[in-house]
C-alpha cells in the first residue's frame, strides 16, 4: 500500500478526522508535510506512515503562527526550525535544523528575521527567497488549552458547514414546492437578496 488515506492517518494518530484535516492543512506545503510524493491521476495524496509516526513522537507540532504570513510563497528553500521563549523570559530563541543555527533575539519576529539571514548565508541565496517553517514550543498547560481550542474550533466549523448544507437543502425543497423567495425570507428572517444568493450558490 502506498501510504495512508487521510482517514487511516487520523485513526492512527488517534485524532478526530475533522481536527486532523485542520492540522494537516497547516502542515501541507511546508517542510513538515507528512504526505508522500504526488502520483499522477491520484485524487488525494496519501500520508507517509514513517513521517506520521515521527510527527506523533515529536508531540504533533505545528508551524508557528507567523510562518504562513512570512512565507515567500515561491520555490525557494524551506528551513525547519523551532522557537521558544528564553528561560529568563526576556526574549526568544529560534533553532534552525538544516542549516544548523541558533538565534537569540528580543522578539519572535526579530529572531525570525535574523534566522532568515543566517540560513540564506549558509545556503548562499537571497534572504527574501528563504522560508522559515518554525514551530513554537508553548508551555505545557497553555499548549493543552490551545490544542483543545483548535479541536473544538475544527469541530464547530464542520458542524457549521453541515448546518449550512441543510439550510440550502431546505430552501431548495421550499422552492420545489412553489414557495417564492419573498415568502422564504419573511419566514426565515432573511432578506430576499440573501435567499437568492444562497440558492444561487447552491
Amino acid at each position: 500500500m502506498r501510504g495512508l488515506t487521510i482517514e487511516q492517518a487520523a485513526d492512527k494518530a488517534e485524532i478526530k478526522l475533522s481536527y486532523f484535516r485542520y492540522l494537516m492543512a497547516q502542515l501541507n506545503g511546508t517542510s513538515m508535510d507528512l504526505r508522500v510524493p504526488p502520483v499522477a491521476g491520484e485524487r488525494a495524496r496519501r500520508y507517509s506512515p514513517q513521517k506520521l509516526a515521527a510527527w506523533m513522537a515529536a508531540g504533533k507540532p505545528l508551524p508557528g503562527s507567523e510562518s504562513a504570513a512570512t512565507d515567500t510563497g515561491g520555490d525557494g528553500p524551506h528551513v525547519a526550525a523551532t522557537a521558544h521563549r528564553a528561560e529568563n523570559g526576556s526574549g526568544w530563541v529560534m533553532t534552525l535544523q538544516d542549516p544548523s543555527h541558533t538565534v537569540e533575539a528580543t522578539s519572535l519576529k526579530r529572531a525570525w528575521e535574523i534566522s532568515r539571514v543566517r540560513a540564506a548565508e549558509s545556503l548562499e541565496t537571497d534572504p527574501e527567497s528563504v522560508s522559515i517553517d518554525f514551530q513554537v514550543k508553548y508551555p505545557k498547560k497553555a499548549a493543552a488549552l490551545l490544542e483543545e481550542h483548535q479541536q473544538l474550533a475544527a469541530e464547530a466549523r464542520e458542524l457549521q458547514e453541515r448546518a449550512d448544507q441543510k439550510r440550502l437543502q431546505g430552501l431548495q425543497q421550499l422552492r420545489a414546492e412553489g414557495w417564492r423567495q419573498q415568502e422564504m425570507a419573511f419566514v426565515l428572517g432573511l432578506t430576499p437578496q440573501r435567499i437568492q444568493q444562497l440558492l444561487a450558490e447552491g
